[in-house]
C-alpha cells in the first residue's frame, strides 16, 4: 500500500478505506516525521476514513505537503471542511 522511492517522499498507493486501515495496511504515523512529501498520485479509491488518516498524518507532522491530490481527495476535504491542508 505504501512504497517509498527516497528517504524524504513517501507514496501512498491502493485504495485507502476504512477496511484497509482497520487491517493496518497503512503505516503508524511515526513512520511520517521524517518525510517531508507524500504523494496520493497512485491512490485509486478513498473515503472518509482514509481522509482523516490524512488529516491525521498533517496533524501528527505539519511539515508534510501532499502532491498528486485528486478531485475526489478535494471533494471529500472541502465536504468536511479539511481542504485547506491540500492547498
Amino acid at each position: 500500500m505504501t512504497y517509498s522511492v527516497n528517504d524524504a517522499t513517501i507514496y501512498l498507493q491502493g485504495e485507502l478505506l476504512l477496511t484497509y486501515l482497520s487491517l493496518k495496511k497503512y503505516p503508524v504515523l511515526s513512520i511520517y516525521e521524517k518525510i517531508n512529501k507524500v504523494d496520493l498520485e497512485k491512490l485509486e479509491n478513498i473515503d472518509s476514513a482514509g481522509l482523516a488518516y490524512l488529516v491525521q498524518i498533517k496533524s501528527h507532522c505539519s511539515n508534510i505537503i501532499f502532491v498528486g491530490v485528486s478531485d475526489k481527495i478535494l471533494i471529500l476535504s472541502h465536504l468536511y471542511g479539511v481542504n485547506f491542508l491540500f492547498t
